[in-house]
């Protein structure tokens, strides 16, 4: 497990600066003021204020600094030592009392104490994780009676498809059902920024629905809401159409791209 961790880490280590000059977040209008929740995490988080978050693999921040912004308390946790560093470093410069940890969320119960009003994680979190259920026992730990863990991502069906260059459409390649390892050589990341990476192997890992929602059972938490939007957060597709300001659709093609879910700590 150790090569897979320390591969993913030097990925996502080298990410950062790309991503940090890229239009895809927006530094710059960030640090202006502008909030990095879009609309379909605000409608699931609700009120913030005076909440205690928790924010797992916050990647270098500008959301859990926007949570902070909404009146909340922030901790933003990531195994990425790049990421926290230019996370305190947004942090100072927007004023920002968010607190940042580096540290694998599996064993973050080991650098961190404490329990929050909300734990949350939001996009590109759980295809990293390869055993979900530990994920939801950290999770559940850090949860106060009562407390609530919020989560969205990308719809764990998205595996099942593949844009076909030649028929110009999407198609199935499967697997669904997979918890092996698998093993990626992506040259470039997801941003704009055309930055060929040196640390290009990652490795991933596929969860369906139902080990979202025995993950949840089986750590004491009590699903109270699982949705599914056909929005997507950016252009997967070449023949997807933006929406508004914040989403893409598949036009022709009712498909699922996000999923949000939330749970109650018994």
């Amino acid at each position: 497990m150790n090569k897979y961790i320390e591969s993913n880490k030097k990925n996502w280590n080298e990410r950062v600066e790309i991503h940090k000059k890229s239009k895809f977040y927006d530094v710059e209008g960030f640090l202006k003021g502008k909030s990095s929740l879009k609309s379909l995490e605000l409608a699931e988080l609700g009120d913030v204020k005076g909440k205690k978050i928790l924010h797992l693999q916050c990647h270098f921040g500008m959301d859990s600094i926007s949570l902070s912004r909404m009146g909340a308390e922030v901790t933003g946790a990531d195994f990425s030592s790049n990421a926290i560093e230019l996370a305190r470093e947004l942090a100072e410069k927007t004023g920002s009392n968010t607190r940042f940890i580096c540290a694998n969320v599996l064993e973050l119960n080991y650098q961190l104490k404490g329990q929050y009003d909300i734990v949350y994680a939001s996009y590109g979190v759980f295809c990293w994780i390869d055993d979900l259920n530990k994920w939801f026992e950290i999770a559940s730990h850090f949860l106060k009676p009562g407390g609530e863990l919020i989560i969205l991502d990308g719809h764990p069906s998205n595996n099942l498809y593949e844009y076909n260059e030649e028929k110009k459409d999407i198609e199935i390649i499967g697997p669904y059902f997979n918890n092996k390892a698998h093993r990626y050589e992506e040259l470039y990341t997801y941003t704009d920024g055309n930055v060929k990476m040196e640390n290009h192997v990652e490795y991933e890992w596929a969860h369906p629905v139902s080990e979202f929602i025995m993950a949840a059972v089986n750590n004491g938490l009590n699903i109270t809401s699982f949705k599914e939007s056909p929005l997507c957060g950016w252009e997967r597709y070449p023949n997807m159409k933006k929406k508004d300001e914040e989403y893409w659709v598949l036009e022709g093609k009712d498909l699922p791209f996000i999923f949000s879910m939330k749970c109650v700590k018994e």
